[in-house]
């Protein structure tokens, strides 16, 4: 092993690319779903199904990912986990039935649960508390840009060269950056002192706690559910409105676009950053931009404050992480393990989200989304007033 000390920036730059292609290998599905539906007769439901295995998956080993990495080194587990991804990567060109694209789809998930539960940790802990806001709104502004190249990689790429050397490509690719990551110094940054291990409940217990912990959870937790809502009831409230599905998508690219810019401001900030006065602010901006879906807007409008949302989200999230890093630190418990608690909950609202959306939709009664979100800001915003003041984080 190179007895080099940490870059803050190749370290940063490895990590990073980890999370975009994490996030591309999950994104790419969206364009293939009409694809398996016809090839291989999937149902509406099991395409779903697809979809969702991923984030369920997520859920599931988010938490088990980040105490693992408490014990055994955060750098150590990623690196495991992307040369796990390496060989998964590709074989969701050789799936040609529903029960073999599912397994790929929830060991994929798995993998991506290390990448941003020990794959963060492992970046945070080794660049240092100077340059940690820089370096985890970097990952963040990756995964940013994997929200154009995943269906670029799931659409026209495999449309021009087919699935096999697309996804066969993006396994190759991944091998390079675990070689980089096998040489790349960093120790076994992440490893908890066994004597300051603390068990899931008492984890648990101190990240609920009035802090810098809670304030991650509530942030992350409010944008999930918003963010998934949102995707899910706006294309089908412009469909209805007769917009077309790539004039959709347009909106969605320049919201995407716009997040990427927010992400990259506050990269560029760092640590000038008042991140907590952002997190309060934040959310009520985005509610009370959602409360104005509930006035009948044509879809200029209606696309417009969409953009708005998406631009103004993206921040949210990513100083969540940067928050939780230095909560995890405040309350005592591994990165790892905070960092899995935080995807758990982010988890939780994306699949949660969707599904509630839909029903009230399917009732006619999407307005009720908006209020909630609307409503549900102005509490959270509240809250984290009161977390600041309570646990002294001003």
């Amino acid at each position: 092993m190179s007895k080099r000390p940490v870059s803050p920036r190749r370290l940063t730059a490895l990590v990073s690319t980890l999370v975009f292609l994490d996030m591309i290998t999950w994104l790419a599905a969206i364009p293939l779903i009409p694809v398996w539906h016809d090839e291989f007769g999937l149902s509406d439901d099991q395409a779903g199904l697809v979809l969702s295995s991923y984030s369920l998956a997520v859920l599931v080993c988010a938490i088990p990912a980040g105490w693992v990495a408490d014990r055994i080194g955060a750098r150590r587990l990623t690196l495991i986990a992307a040369g796990v991804f390496v060989l998964v990567a590709p074989s969701i060109a050789l799936a040609d039935t529903f029960a073999l694209l599912l397994v790929v789809r929830v060991v994929q998930g798995a993998c991506s649960a290390v990448v941003w539960s020990a794959g963060l940790a492992w970046l945070s802990s080794a660049v240092g508390p100077e340059h940690r806001p820089r370096s985890l709104s970097i990952a963040n502004t990756a995964a940013g840009f994997a929200t154009v190249g995943g269906p670029l990689l799931g659409g026209p790429i495999v449309s021009a060269i087919g699935i096999g050397p697309s996804f066969v490509g993006l396994g190759c690719l991944l091998a390079l950056f675990v070689v980089w990551g096998i040489v790349e110094p960093g120790g076994e940054s992440g490893v908890v002192a066994r004597g300051d291990r603390s068990g899931p409940f008492s984890s648990l217990r101190k990240a609920v706690a009035p802090g810098l912990l809670q304030v991650s959870f509530l942030s992350i937790g409010f944008v999930a559910l918003m963010m998934a809502a949102i995707q899910l009831v706006a294309p089908l409230h412009l469909a209805a409105l007769g917009l077309s599905s790539s004039s959709i998508g347009w909106f969605f690219t320049v919201g995407s676009a716009l997040s990427v810019c927010s992400l990259l401001v506050v990269a560029r900030l760092g640590a000038r950053l008042n991140h907590l006065l952002v997190l309060i602010a934040l959310p009520s901006i985005c509610g009370a931009c959602v409360l104005l879906l509930l006035i009948p807007l044509g879809p200029i409008g209606y696309g417009t404050v969409l953009v708005v949302v998406l631009a103004l989200a993206a921040p949210i999230f990513t100083i969540a992480y940067t928050v939780c890093a230095d909560g995890a630190q405040q309350a005592g418990v591994g990165e790892g393990g905070a960092f899995g608690m935080l995807n758990a909950i982010w988890a939780i609202g994306s699949v949660v989200a969707p599904v509630v959306a839909g029903v009230l939709t399917q009732h006619g009664v999407a307005w009720i989304i908006y209020g909630f979100v609307g409503l549900l800001s102005f509490v959270v915003s509240w809250l984290l007033t009161r977390s600041r003041a309570v646990g002294a984080l001003a």
